[in-house]
């Protein structure tokens, strides 16, 4: 019974979306309008010193790197090397900056 659970064919956390490896362009894109909405949401959410900045730009930047990465298979009617990970792009950098939003207003960081 043991082996049996030892040598269960289970699939890889990859596989359950069908993505590969990100495109290096999905990460240079995502590395520069992650530091570009980092600038402008400093305008919108609280300040918390120094960390204000990095914390905003990581939030963008993990959710377009997520987006890119469980999104990456879809095949929308646009240009897939530019047009395509620009979107998946900028939606997850939505995700990231409202969570953003949400946690700095919540927090009370302006205190």
């Amino acid at each position: 019974m043991l082996e049996d659970l030892i040598t269960m064919d289970l699939p890889s956390f990859a596989d359950l979306f069908n993505t590969g490896v990100l495109p290096p362009e999905s990460v240079s894109m995502s590395s520069l309008f992650s530091g570009a909405g980092a600038v402008i949401l400093g305008k919108f959410t609280g300040s918390v010193g120094g960390l204000t900045m990095p914390l905003n730009y990581s939030a963008m930047f993990i959710g377009a790197i997520v987006a890119n990465w469980f999104l990456g298979g879809i095949d929308l009617p646009m240009d897939q090397e530019l047009q395509q990970p620009m979107l998946i792009t900028l939606g997850g950098m939505l995700i990231g900056a409202f969570a953003m939003l949400w946690w700095m207003q919540s927090d009370k960081a302006n205190a």
